[in-house]
């Protein structure tokens, strides 16, 4: 059996279908900017984001900034405000299904993290959410200061779990390349096909639902 299994967050943990969660890279309008030119600034900054070098509010004064624009004070806070308060919608919607299964699993031994590409915003719900009892570690992006695919942000999981790579098992809808890059750090990848549906997928097995996890779990 697998010493350990790292799951993606969202789309494999959580999702954020049914749930209204601005876009980031859809707020010009909302902040006074002109949609285009901010959409351009974002896709620089969110990079940045990402590995914490920038905070989201941060990168949209700089947007501002570039576009010579002064945003007001109160529409970058409430677009930090929304961010949060709809990701914390997403943690109150939690599948049953998959919090059984992070149970099952912990109670058989298997040690357990997650890692997710995000800022501080997408993950204020994280430490009060029915899965932390269960991980041993979470490795965010922004506090990690490192990306999915890059393999070292598995090996950080891993590390903290102190399981070897061989004897892992990375979980996730497949975003960000994060499959390949975890096959690349050395452990083995599977594709959570339960929320979201992704073509031209790498050739590695595909879970449509929780019990596919417990098979190819019960295989090792």
């Amino acid at each position: 059996m697998f010493k350990a299994i790292v799951f993606d967050l969202y789309e494999t943990l959580v999702t954020q279908s049914g749930t209204v969660v601005p876009r980031a890279g859809a707020l010009g309008d909302s902040l006074g900017l002109d949609a285009t030119a901010y959409r351009r600034e974002w896709k620089q900054l969110r990079p940045l984001c990402l590995r914490g070098q920038l905070t989201f509010r941060e990168a949209l004064v700089e947007i501002g900034t570039r576009l010579g624009v002064a945003i007001a004070s109160e529409r970058v806070q409430g677009a930090c405000h929304e961010r949060v308060r709809a990701n914390v919608e997403v943690f109150q919607k939690i599948d049953p299904a998959i919090t059984a299964l992070t149970r099952e699993l912990h109670g058989r031994g298997v040690h357990l993290a997650t890692i997710s590409n995000c800022m501080a915003e997408d993950v204020v719900a994280w430490p009060q959410s029915a899965f932390a009892p269960q991980f041993r570690c979470a490795v965010f992006s922004f506090a990690a200061q490192m990306v999915k695919p890059d393999p070292q942000i598995y090996l950080e999981a891993l590390r903290h779990l102190d399981v070897a790579a061989a004897d892992a098992l990375y979980i996730g809808d497949g975003g960000d390349d994060e499959l390949a890059g975890a096959e690349r750090a050395g452990l083995r990848a599977a594709r959570a096909g339960w929320f979201v549906s992704r073509s031209d997928m790498p050739a590695v097995p595909f879970l449509s639902n929780v019990h596919d996890v417990m098979r190819l779990v019960a295989k090792e």
